[in-house]
């Protein structure tokens, strides 16, 4: 990695006050692409992402008293158990997990596949304590609200989804180059409450590289878990 940098963590109160984005230079040079007019779909990622895999072969999470946190992962996957935040998942081979980042009071898992000085993939998870019974539905609510009040992007709210046993609910958004990164990107963020925590899973690429490994990002949510610590 001589005369390479490795990427770094960002902390953004762009959307939410709960985004991490890597930079850097390491990795290809690709050209990003171009925005296009619609934004990604979480529930058409989730329909490529069924393909990865058999249906059959799908994650089960399940909690093991005697042993902990236990992941059935597909083929091709490897369970991660985050020492960071309570949950677990199945992550893809070849991507690569950075845990436990922070930039101030903002800490959190970052998961790359791609990476490069024009474009990059990656998939953060970041949490925070809940001081009320704040519900998945609330919480996204006020997190929407903060973000619009600070935010002229055009975000788009779409269906209501489960992660982990819980409702949870997405919004996405465009961001053109020199915003937030110096290329363009696509973002999907899932907000919802759990383990007594809010909690934000974002999905962060550039175009030529979103339509490719937002299905990941899908698999990825169907396969969080709490863990129960």
């Amino acid at each position: 990695m001589t005369g390479k940098k490795w990427p770094c963590l960002a902390a953004w109160f762009f959307i939410l006050g709960l985004l991490l984005a890597a930079c850097g230079t390491e990795g290809n040079d690709e050209p990003a692409g171009v925005l296009p007019a619609t934004r990604l779909n979480l529930a058409d990622c989730a329909k490529s992402g069924a393909t990865l895999t058999a249906k059959s072969d799908a994650p089960k999470p399940t909690v093991n008293p005697s042993s902990g946190v236990r992941i059935d992962p597909p083929p091709g996957t490897n369970i991660y158990i985050s020492p960071t935040f309570p949950y677990a998942l199945a992550l893809p081979e070849g991507w690569e997990a950075k845990e436990g980042q922070s930039q101030g009071n903002i800490k959190g898992d970052l998961f790359i596949i791609k990476k490069g000085s024009t474009s990059g993939a990656y998939i953060t998870v970041i949490s925070e304590n809940q001081t009320g019974q704040e519900t998945s539905q609330a919480f996204f609510d006020r997190k929407y609200k903060e973000a619009t009040t600070v935010s002229k992007i055009e975000y788009d709210t779409q269906p209501q989804r489960t992660v982990a046993g819980v409702p949870a609910f997405t919004l996405a958004f465009n961001t053109p180059a020199g915003q937030n990164f110096a290329y363009p990107v696509q973002t999907l963020q899932v907000l919802f409450v759990g383990q007594g925590r809010g909690w934000g899973v974002t999905f962060t690429a550039s175009p030529n590289q979103a339509a490719q490994f937002c299905p990941y990002f899908a698999r990825m949510l169907d396969s969080f878990t709490f863990t129960g610590k």
